[in-house]
């Protein structure tokens, strides 16, 4: 496969330029920056934490970036949390979690389960006590946020943007369907979920619970989740049937599916038609559960 034969620092270097080039000129917000780091049993995560400047924030958002596991960090998606922060109100935190292949799973979900723990414990300290936490992502972010909110306590909700739930999903209709042409290709996630998963059985029931949020028995007891899907996605599929499954389990559960998008619309396009009805999406459904 092509992506073997490349080299991870290449398209890491790559990734953040495409983002880059997407959100140029993009609209400024009124958003101050701080970087910190925290403390885990695996070593140091390094935070960046978005206020919106003059005003307090309505509500904590822990944020997880997309770029399969493998791709991404604080400055990919540096524009995207800004409007995140600016848009809807809140505190961002966005966490840099240790990527594969040099740290293949679960070190992403002990880095994000580590970083969502310390925002709830620290909401004193962050000049959010009292406020409500949200967990977030997009794609493989998505699939963090998932598993982070079955997995910690005390969150008010979960914004999961055409999130990874399923191991491959090959037999789904969208994994055919767009299979290449459309951005994120079949063959990309293969390689990202190999990737991700070296050293360990994707079908272990340990592995499952911590990678595959399709696959788990019942999604209930769970905070209210919002997921977005795009309709030229191979995700496409496997985000609907985990809404689901979501709202089969007793989960309250909102999606939506945004035709004509593609994988990456909400965080790699820009200020595109379609980044501006999803941040509307996420504020009605933000402020619907915590304006209620």
């Amino acid at each position: 496969m092509i992506f073997e034969r490349l080299n991870v620092g290449f398209l890491r270097r790559y990734y953040r330029l495409m983002n880059w080039y997407a959100w140029r000129g993009g609209a400024k917000t009124a958003v101050t920056m701080q970087d910190t780091a925290i403390s885990s049993p695996e070593g140091s995560i390094p935070l960046r934490i978005y206020r919106v400047e003059s005003e307090q924030a309505e509500r904590l958002i822990v944020y997880f970036h997309g770029g399969g596991w493998v791709l991404g960090d604080l400055e990919t998606h540096r524009p995207f949390c800004e409007q995140l922060c600016a848009s809807t109100r809140s505190m961002v935190v966005a966490v840099d979690y240790r990527l594969a292949p040099g740290h293949p799973f679960p070190a992403a979900v002990q880095d994000c389960q580590a970083a969502t723990r310390w925002a709830l414990e620290n909401s004193a300290a962050l000049h959010a006590a009292g406020l409500p936490v949200f967990v977030a992502g997009d794609s493989a972010g998505g699939n963090l946020a998932a598993v982070v909110a079955k997995s910690v306590g005390s969150l008010a909700g979960q914004i999961l943007i055409y999130p990874v739930t399923a191991h491959y999903s090959l037999e789904l209709p969208s994994y055919a369907e767009n299979a290449s042409g459309y951005g994120l290709t079949r063959n990309l996630m293969i390689w990202f979920w190999d990737t991700y998963l070296r050293g360990s059985t994707a079908g272990a029931p340990s592995v499952r619970e911590l990678s595959t949020p399709l696959d788990w028995e019942s999604a209930g007891e769970l905070p209210p989740a919002l997921v977005l899907t795009a309709e030229f996605d191979p995700l496409r599929d496997e985000g609907i049937r985990f809404s689901e499954l979501l709202s089969a389990s007793g989960t309250p559960c909102r999606h939506r599916l945004f035709n004509g998008a593609l994988h990456g619309f909400l965080c790699s396009e820009g200020l595109s038609r379609h980044h501006l009805e999803g941040m509307l999406e996420m504020i009605d459904w933000l402020d619907s559960i915590t304006l209620r």
